[in-house]
C-alpha cells in the first residue's frame, strides 16, 4: 500500500496542487489572499469543481481504492519534510474532495477523505508548522489550511484546538499592525510586517474572519453534536431540532 499511496502523492502532484489552488501568487498575495482566491475557493461553483474533477479526482479514486483508512498510513508513504507539501497534502485530503463529490457521493468526503485529512492536520500541528514555521505562520493564505480539516470534524475537540489556532492567527496579525520594531527577524516575518501595514484593515478583516467562521461551526458541534445538513448524505436520522434548524435557514457549510 505505502509503495502505491507514494506513487500517487508525489512530490510533483503537490506542486501542482498549491500552484493550481493559489494560481501561482506573489509572495504577498500568501499574506494576505486576494479577494478573488477567496471567492474562487468557497464560491467557485461548477467551474471550480469541473477543474478539481479534471485535475484530480482520478488521484483520489487511485487512492481511495488502496482502502488507506489513516492519515499516518499516507504520512508514512509520502513523507513530506516541506512545509508547503503538508499545506499542499491537507488541501488535497480536505478541500479538493469537496469540489469532486458533491450531492449523494458527499458521504465520500464526510467517511473517508475528512478522517485522514483530520490526521495529517493533526500531526502538522503537534509538529508546529502553522504557528512556529516562518514560512507558515506569516503567510497566513497558507496558514488557514492547516486547520480546516478540524474545521470540518464533528468533534468539539478538534473545534476547540482550531478556535485556538484562529485566535493565535488574529494575536499574530496584531502583533504586526502595532509593531514598532523596523529589523524582523527573518524574510517571511519582514514580508507579512510589509503587507499588514500596509493595509491594517483588510488584514485583521481577514484574520478575524476566520476567527468567525470556526466560532459558527463550533456553534453548531456544541449545539447538535454533529453538522445536521451531513444526516442526508450520511443516512442519519434528523432530530425534530435539526429539522427545525435546517427549514428555518441554518448554516449547511461544514
Amino acid at each position: 500500500m505505502a509503495h502505491t499511496i507514494k506513487s500517487l502523492i508525489t512530490p510533483a502532484l503537490l506542486r501542482e496542487i498549491q500552484e493550481f489552488w493559489f494560481l501561482n501568487s506573489t509572495p504577498e498575495a500568501c499574506v494576505i489572499s486576494p479577494q478573488e482566491n477567496v471567492q474562487r475557493w468557497f464560491m467557485g461553483g461548477e467551474a471550480l469543481d469541473r477543474e478539481c474533477v479534471e485535475k484530480f479526482l482520478p488521484t483520489l479514486e487511485a487512492l481511495r481504492k488502496t482502502g488507506v483508512t489513516s492519515g499516518t498510513e499516507i504520512l508514512d508513504a509520502v513523507e513530506p519534510t516541506e512545509p508547503c507539501d503538508w499545506m499542499s497534502l491537507l488541501i488535497l485530503l480536505d478541500q479538493i474532495p469537496r469540489n469532486c463529490y458533491r450531492g449523494a457521493s458527499s458521504s465520500v468526503v464526510f467517511d473517508e477523505f475528512d478522517p485522514l485529512a483530520r490526521d495529517v492536520a493533526r500531526a502538522a500541528i503537534e509538529q508546529g508548522l502553522p504557528d512556529r514555521n516562518p514560512e507558515m505562520r506569516w503567510q497566513f493564505a497558507f496558514r488557514s489550511w492547516f486547520y480546516m480539516p478540524l474545521m470540518h470534524s464533528e468533534d468539539l475537540i478538534d473545534h476547540e484546538q482550531a478556535l485556538d489556532g484562529f485566535r493565535r492567527a488574529v494575536t499574530d496579525v496584531e502583533s504586526l499592525a502595532g509593531e514598532h520594531d523596523a529589523s524582523p527577524g527573518n524574510e517571511h516575518h519582514a514580508r507579512a510586517l510589509r503587507v499588514v501595514r500596509g493595509d491594517v484593515e483588510a488584514a485583521l478583516k481577514m484574520a478575524k474572519t476566520n476567527l468567525d467562521f470556526e466560532q459558527m461551526h463550533y456553534d453548531i458541534i456544541k449545539k447538535f453534536g454533529r453538522y445536521p445538513h451531513r444526516n442526508k448524505a450520511l443516512g442519519r436520522e434528523a432530530t425534530a431540532e435539526e429539522k427545525d434548524y435546517l427549514e428555518n435557514g441554518g448554516h449547511t457549510f461544514g
